[in-house]
């Protein structure tokens, strides 16, 4: 996946990834999610915000003017349990702050405990990986138009998985965001 807008017409109006997966930006997310550094998540949130702001102002616009809403891509229990903390939830809220729109934490829950996606390297494994691993959460409805946000995309198995669940849910208009993805 490149870095930057790609169009996936059957599932995402579009995804975008605000930095590369590499360097600097690499070290910074490991050190969040294994590090537990979640104060660095709301600075990472701030970054993201600007870039997006400069980057790509019609599509922040446009989201703002049709009152898209964030929905954080879920972690399983155990596992946020274990980190402390879910570090797409931290984004999504600092980003809707920052971008002055709505977040919803609860409209996904991960049902299924599934391999940390890292550590399985195949593309088609990574899907069977994630496959039904979502559903909808404590919500009486899902939003029409959303803002799907994860922390990394590389396969986009993860991505992909929750966005259907929301599609299937009754989301219109579906948009994918990361922090960081990986160039191919």
């Amino acid at each position: 996946m490149k870095s930057g807008l790609l169009s996936h017409k059957k599932l995402f109006e579009g995804i975008i990834s605000t930095y590369k997966y590499d360097g600097l930006m690499k070290e910074i997310v490991e050190k969040v999610k294994y590090g537990f550094v979640s104060d660095a998540v709301e600075e990472l949130a701030k970054l993201m915000g600007n870039k997006l702001k400069i980057s790509y102002p019609n599509v922040v616009k446009y989201w703002q003017k049709e009152n898209f809403c964030l929905i954080p891509v879920p972690l399983y229990w155990q596992r946020k349990n274990w980190r402390g903390f879910n570090q797409s939830e931290i984004l999504a809220k600092g980003l809707a702050e920052f971008l002055n729109l709505k977040c919803v934490n609860n409209a996904l829950t991960r049902n299924i405990k599934t391999k940390n996606q890292v550590s399985v390297k195949n593309r088609q494994l990574r899907q069977k990986n994630i496959d039904n691993a979502f559903r909808v959460g404590d919500i009486k409805t899902i939003p029409k138009k959303v803002i799907l946000i994860d922390d990394v995309v590389t396969s986009g198995a993860t991505m992909n998985e929750a966005g259907r669940i929301l599609r299937d849910s009754g989301t219109d208009l579906l948009w994918g965001l990361s922090l960081c993805g990986v160039q191919k």
